[in-house]
C-alpha cells in the first residue's frame, strides 16, 4: 500500500503543474478547470512524450517525463505570476468548492483502491491483453510501442490510455503489476472529479446557491462511478427466494431464467461471478437459440470486473472534453476570425477529441458529434437558425478541428487498422422494452418526466415549424436512414411498422428533447446550464436509440452483429446522462420549491420514484465488491502478479528476472496458446515481446492472420525440433535471444525438443522446472 503515496503524489505533480493552464484555458468555468486538471496534465504530459518519442526526437524515459513535467511546471509558473493577484482571489473564493472535490477525488479514489488490495488479481478475462498493453507501451523508448505478443509489429490498437498510465509508472518508478491497480482506482477518482465539477458548473450557472451546486455534483459523481442497472435488485430477489417460475422466465436475463438452487447466507448472492450478468441483460431467444447478444458494460461494473480496457481509462478524459465544450458553449461567439483565443480553444477542443480517439477510437465519432451538436447550438443561438446558415458557420469549424485532430495524431491514425466495414441495419430482433427498463431504470426515470416538464413549459413562436422540424428530424432521421438500408439488405416490408413501434418512445423522447433544446435557446430566458443539460440529455436518449436502428459492420455477425455497438454507444450514454441527471436532480428541486400548487405532488412523486430506483440500482456495486473480493480474500496486496508468485512462484521469479535484466531490444520465445488463458504471461508481465499470443485477438486488431501467418508453427518447431540450426535459424528469424522453458511449454511442446537449447545458449534463470536461455 506504500506505493499508493508516490502514485499519488506523481498524479498531484501533474494536476499542479496543469492548473493554471486550465485557469487560463477555461475562463467560462466557475471552478476554472480545476476538477479536471489531472487528467488534463496527464494527457498534456502523455502527448509530449509520445510525440517525441514516436517521431524518434527523444526516448521516452523517466527522465524524459520529468523534464516535460517541469516545462509544464515552468509554463504554468509563468502564468501564475502574470495573475498571481488573480488566480489568489479566485482559490480565497472558491476553496471550499475546490475542496470539495478533492474529498470526491481522495474518496472515490480509496474506496477502488480498497477494493483493489482485497481483490489485485491479473488472471481473469482480457486482463492479460491490458497488461501487455500497458508494459509494452512502459516499456517503449522510440517509435512506436511493439506488440509484445507479435513480436517485431507495433501495436494496432488504440493504445494512448496505456500509454498515459505507463507515464505514471515511469515517472513514480513503481512496478507495473502495481501500477496496474492504481490505474483502476485513479480513472474512476478522475472521472468523478471532474464529473462533481462539471455538473456544479452547469448547475452555478443557473444562478443556484453553491450548497445546492456543490450537493448536486456529488451526486452525479456517485452516479458515474457507483450506480449500476437494476439486475442487482434481481439477483438479490434470486439469492432470497423471491419470484417464480413464471416470473424469471419473463424476465428472461440468461442465467436469471429459474429460481436460485440454494439460498444465500449473506446481504449479497453468493453464486460465482452472479454479478456479470449485470452486463448481459439484453439478448433474444428464439426456440433455445440465441439471436441476440449484446453487452452493456457501466463504469462500476469494469471497476470491480478489474479490465483496463480504452473505453475504461477514457471514461475521466470524456468527462474533461465536456467541461472544454462546456467552457466553449459560454463562449461570447461562435468564432473570430481576429481574435486568437478562437484558434487557442479550438485548438485544445481538437488536441482532446483526437486524444479521446486515440484512447477509445468509438469515442472520436461520438463526441466529434457532440462538439458539432454545441457548435451548431451556438449558431443557432446566434439568430442564424436557416439549415443553410448553421451547415456554412458549423462545417468549417467541424472540419478544422477534424483536420487539427488527425494531424496532432497522425502518427497513429496513419498506421491504425480498423475492422469496420460500414454501417449496418438491425433486422433482428431488438431490445426488449422490460430490458431497456431494467438497464436504463435510473436515467429514464430521471430524464423522460424532465423532457417532458420542460418541454410542457414551451409556448409557440414564430419559428415553431422549423423548430418543430430540426426536433423531428433529430428523432426520427435515424429511423429514416434505417428503412432504406434494412431494404436493400433484403428485409421483410412488414418488419418496418415493428420496428418504428418498437424505437417511437425513445424517437418521442429524443424529439421532445431537441425541440424543448431549440425553444430554450430562442426563449433567450434560460441559464446556459439549462440549454446544456438538454442538449445532453437530447444526446444521450439518442445513443440509446442508435443500437435499436443501426450497428458497426465489424468482426462479428450473426447474434453479435450489434454487440459491439451497444457496447461502446451505451457506455457513452452512462457518462453523458450521468452528467445530465446531475442537473435533473438540481431542477427538481428548484422546481420543488417554486411550484405551489397540486402539481407539487407530482414532483414529490417523481423524486421518490428515483430515489426508490436509485437506491436498487446502488445496491449493486458494494454486493458485487463483497462478493468479488472474497473469493481472493487472502491477498492483501497491490501487486497483480501476486497469485502467479503464490501458486507458480518459480514463474514469478523468472518474471523478475526479465524484468530487471533482458534489455530493449531482446525478444523472448514462450508458448503459444489462445486468448482468455494463461499463455503469453511472460510477455505479458514483462513487455518483452514474443514471436506470437493469443492469436485470435491479433487477428481481431488487424483484421487478418496475415501478419502472423506461420508464426505458431514455427514456435512448434523451435520447442520440438532437435536440429539446432533449424531452431537458430527460426530464431533469428525472429530475431529472438531469450527462451522461457516453463511447465506451459513443457505440456504442449513435449521434453524432447528442450535438451538442445543448453547446447547453443546459456542458461541464465533455472529454478524448478522453469529456465531461461540465452544467446
Amino acid at each position: 500500500m506504500l506505493d499508493v503515496v508516490p502514485w499519488l503524489i506523481a498524479a498531484y505533480a501533474l494536476a499542479l503543474a496543469a492548473f493554471p493552464l486550465c485557469y487560463t484555458l477555461l475562463p467560462n468555468l466557475r471552478d476554472r478547470g480545476a476538477s479536471i486538471a489531472m487528467p488534463f496534465g496527464i494527457i498534456t504530459v502523455g502527448y509530449a512524450s509520445w510525440i517525441l518519442s514516436v517521431l524518434r526526437v527523444v526516448p521516452s524515459t523517466q527522465i524524459t517525463v520529468i523534464l516535460l513535467l517541469i516545462v509544464m511546471g515552468g509554463l504554468s509558473t509563468w502564468l501564475v505570476t502574470r495573475n498571481w493577484r488573480e488566480i489568489a482571489e479566485f482559490i480565497v473564493r472558491e476553496w471550499k468548492t475546490l475542496a470539495l472535490g478533492q474529498v470526491v477525488f481522495l474518496g472515490v479514489f480509496s474506496v477502488w483502491i480498497t477494493y483493489r488490495f482485497y481483490d489485485p488479481s491479473i488472471n481473469h478475462t482480457e486482463q492479460p491483453m491490458d497488461f501487455m498493453f500497458l508494459n509494452s507501451t512502459a516499456r517503449s523508448m522510440l517509435g512506436t510501442p511493439e506488440d509484445a505478443w507479435l513480436r517485431g509489429d507495433g501495436i494496432s490498437y488504440y493504445y494512448f490510455g496505456y500509454w498515459n498510465f505507463a507515464l505514471l509508472t515511469k515517472l513514480t518508478g513503481i512496478i507495473s503489476s502495481v501500477t496496474y491497480n492504481l490505474s483502476l482506482a485513479l480513472v474512476p477518482a478522475m472521472a468523478a472529479t471532474g464529473m462533481y465539477g462539471l455538473v456544479s458548473n452547469l448547475v452555478r450557472a443557473d444562478r443556484a446557491k453553491v450548497k445546492v451546486a456543490v450537493l448536486t455534483g456529488m451526486v452525479a459523481a456517485l452516479i458515474l462511478v457507483f450506480l449500476a442497472n437494476l439486475e442487482g435488485v434481481l439477483e438479490f430477489m434470486r439469492a432470497n427466494g423471491m419470484g417464480s417460475n413464471g416470473f424469471w422466465s419473463w424476465i428472461g436475463v440468461q442465467g436469471l431464467t429459474a429460481p436460485a438452487g440454494s439460498l444465500t447466507q449473506e446481504w449479497w448472492p453468493t453464486e460465482n461471478w452472479w454479478w456479470w450478468r449485470a452486463t448481459r441483460v439484453i439478448g433474444s431467444f428464439d426456440a433455445g437459440m440465441q439471436t441476440d447478444y449484446t453487452i452493456h458494460e457501466f463504469p462500476a461494473f469494469s471497476y470491480v470486473l478489474g479490465d483496463l480496457h480504452p473505453h475504461v481509462m477514457s471514461v475521466p478524459f470524456v468527462v474533461m472534453f465536456l467541461g472544454f465544450l462546456w467552457n466553449f458553449w459560454r463562449g461570447p461567439s461562435v468564432w473570430s476570425w481576429s481574435d486568437w483565443r478562437s484558434y487557442l480553444s479550438l485548438f485544445v477542443i481538437a488536441f482532446l477529441l483526437g486524444g479521446l480517439g486515440f484512447t477509445n477510437m468509438w469515442d472520436l465519432p461520438v463526441f466529434g458529434l457532440v462538439f458539432l451538436l454545441i457548435a451548431a447550438l451556438k449558431v443557432y443561438r446566434s439568430g442564424k437558425t436557416r439549415i443553410r446558415d448553421l451547415v456554412l458557420e458549423t462545417a468549417p469549424l467541424a472540419l478544422l478541428v477534424g483536420v487539427v485532430a488527425f494531424i496532432l495524431y497522425s502518427p497513429y491514425f496513419l498506421t491504425f487498422t480498423s475492422q469496420v466495414g460500414g454501417i449496418g441495419a438491425l433486422s433482428g430482433p431488438g431490445t426488449r422494452s422490460l430490458h431497456l427498463v431494467l438497464v436504463w431504470a435510473p436515467y429514464i426515470v430521471a430524464m423522460a418526466p424532465f423532457v417532458v416538464v420542460v418541454y410542457s413549459r414551451t409556448t409557440i413562436r414564430e419559428d415553431w415549424t422549423r423548430t418543430t422540424l430540426y426536433a423531428v428530424a433529430a428523432g426520427f432521421l435515424p429511423f429514416i436512414v434505417w428503412v432504406p438500408l434494412y431494404m436493400n439488405g433484403g428485409g421483410d416490408p412488414a418488419g418496418i411498422i415493428g420496428r418504428f413501434i418498437q424505437v417511437l418512445p425513445l424517437a418521442l423522447l429524443v424529439t421532445l428533447a431537441a425541440y424543448a433544446t431549440l425553444w430554450l435557446i430562442g426563449e433567450g430566458k434560460a441559464s446556459e446550464g439549462m440549454i446544456f443539460a438538454m442538449a445532453l440529455t437530447t444526446l444521450g436518449l439518442a445513443l440509446l436509440m442508435g443500437p435499436e436502428l443501426l450497428f458497426v459492420d465489424d468482426s462479428f455477425g450473426g447474434a453479435h452483429e450489434r454487440m459491439n455497438t451497444v457496447f461502446k454507444l451505451y457506455y457513452q450514454a452512462w457518462t453523458i446522462l450521468a452528467a445530465a441527471t446531475g442537473f435533473v436532480i438540481y431542477y427538481w428541486i428548484k422546481l420543488t420549491r417554486e411550484t405551489k400548487d397540486s402539481s407539487r405532488l407530482l414532483l414529490r412523486f417523481w423524486g421518490a420514484a428515483f430515489v426508490l430506483v436509485l437506491v436498487g440500482a446502488l445496491y449493486y456495486t458494494p454486493a458485487a465488491i463483497a462478493s468479488k473480493a472474497e473469493l481472493y480474500g487472502e491477498d492483501r496486496t497491490l501487486d497483480g502478479l501476486q497469485h502467479v508468485e503464490r501458486f507458480v512462484g518459480p514463474e514469478y521469479r523468472a518474471i523478475e528476472y526479465i524484468r530487471e535484466n533482458v534489455g530493449n531490444d531482446s525478444a523472448i520465445l514462450e508458448a503459444v496458446g489462445g486468448g482468455y488463458s494463461e499463455h503469453g504471461r511472460i510477455a505479458s508481465s514483462t513487455g518483452v515481446p514474443t514471436v506470437l499470443n493469443w492469436p485470435g485477438h491479433e487477428m481481431q486488431w488487424r483484421g487478418s492472420s496475415t501478419p502472423f501467418a506461420g508464426r505458431e508453427r514455427d514456435v512448434q518447431t523451435i520447442y520440438q525440433t532437435l536440429d539446432i540450426s533449424e531452431a537458430v535459424s527460426l530464431l533469428d528469424k525472429y530475431d529472438v535471444d531469450h527462451v522461457y522453458v516453463g511447465a506451459r511449454e513443457r505440456t504442449k511442446y513435449g521434453d524432447a525438443g528442450l535438451g538442445k537449447f543448453a547446447q547453443f545458449m546459456t542458461p541464465v534463470f533455472s529454478e524448478a522446472d522453469v529456465v531461461i536461455y540465452r544467446r
